[in-house]
């Protein structure tokens, strides 16, 4: 495993493994707290009438799962638009090395700690305004980011709502 070129380099606790799993640790809990509450909103009628056709605890679990799965996503791409936000964990941890390398143990620079860490010292309108314009591109991709989990969102609910319309309509009928 170690000659690929991922996991080269001596593990030295800066680098870009430890700022994900710094990442991580910070953004669970928000995930799942949302998605907590996004599943004890689902109807407890949902559930009875899972287990009164004869569903199983788990056949139950995922007719609930299914019912809360756009705000599972929406928890998800929030944590994600979160982590992308948070800059100083990352800064602290990344190592601030200018150089990109493939391995996960090197140290790296993300443009949010090259912000944070060189915007002080700019000295000049050119450093000043190039640090601007990584500001810029960080907040289109933060966008982009946000826009596709919007649609998705959108997507999701739009194909739950779909699928319910013909039952309805079904149901009217009779």
């Amino acid at each position: 495993m170690r000659q690929l070129p991922l996991f080269s380099g001596p593990p030295l606790g800066l680098g870009m493994l430890s700022a994900a799993l710094i990442l991580a640790i910070m953004v669970i809990p928000f995930i799942s707290s949302i998605s907590r509450e996004v599943l004890k909103s689902v109807p407890a009628a949902q559930r009875e009438g899972a287990y009164a056709l004869g569903a199983t605890r788990f056949e139950a679990i995922r007719a609930a799962l299914f019912y809360a799965r756009t705000g599972i996503v929406g928890a998800v791409m929030l944590g994600f638009g979160r982590a992308l936000g948070e800059t100083m964990a990352v800064t602290m941890v990344i190592g601030n090395n200018p150089k990109v390398s493939v391995s996960l143990f090197a140290p790296q620079y993300t443009m949010a700690a090259v912000i944070a860490n060189e915007f002080a010292e700019a000295a000049d309108d050119l450093y000043l305004s190039a640090l601007v314009e990584i500001g810029l591109v960080l907040f289109i991709i933060t966008l982009i980011i946000n826009s596709l989990s919007r649609l998705l969102i959108w997507s999701m609910a739009r194909s739950a709502t779909a699928a319910r319309e013909p039952a309805v309509a079904a149901e009217a009928a009779a």
